[in-house]
């Protein structure tokens, strides 16, 4: 019998929270309508130094902003990918149970357990169309786009003012 050949590539999902290619910043197109929904993001948990979502307060590497205070109602999180997500997931599900509103950036692996724990928690799911594209531009002048699909999850927040992004299921 031969050695299985494995279409996917689960390495990138394992990759560490401080990999290089885990952070990917928001792409406009997505950004600007989030920040008219919610008027304005009063804290990024996890941006870069420049604070490209203009969010009022911000952390960023090394801070860890999973465990640092969420002193805030109006909360945008688009976290490293990989294992790291599961602890932004879970931060932004207890961030609801107190109130707060937030919008969560994360891979559509709809078969993976922080994915269905995060839906059975969220207000709303918005299934982005079409794989985000990055604006970083690649040797082949392409723009870089993600590997996977991508989904805005609405954690006391109704996503429904974003239907021109993807389609939206509420709880």
């Amino acid at each position: 019998m031969g050695i299985a050949r494995f279409r996917f590539d689960n390495e990138k999902r394992r990759r560490p929270e401080s990999h290089l290619r885990q952070a990917m910043l928001t792409p406009s197109y997505v950004l600007e309508p989030i920040r008219q929904l919610l008027g304005e993001i009063e804290l990024d948990p996890c941006s870069e130094p420049d604070n490209p979502t203009r969010a009022i307060t911000f952390y960023c590497p090394p801070e860890d902003g999973a465990i640092l205070p969420w002193n805030a109602n109006r909360i945008f999180v688009n976290p490293p990918y990989g294992e790291a997500r599961v602890r932004w997931v879970r931060r932004s599900i207890q961030s609801k149970h107190e109130g707060k509103q937030v919008i969560l950036l994360v891979p559509s692996h709809t078969d993976t357990r922080i994915f269905q724990e995060a839906l059975l928690n969220c207000t709303s799911v918005l299934f982005v169309r079409a794989r985000l594209r990055f604006g970083v531009l690649r040797e082949n002048r392409r723009q870089e786009a993600a590997s996977h699909g991508s989904a805005l999850l609405g954690f006391n927040v109704d996503l429904t003012p974003l239907i021109r992004l993807g389609i939206v299921l509420k709880q």
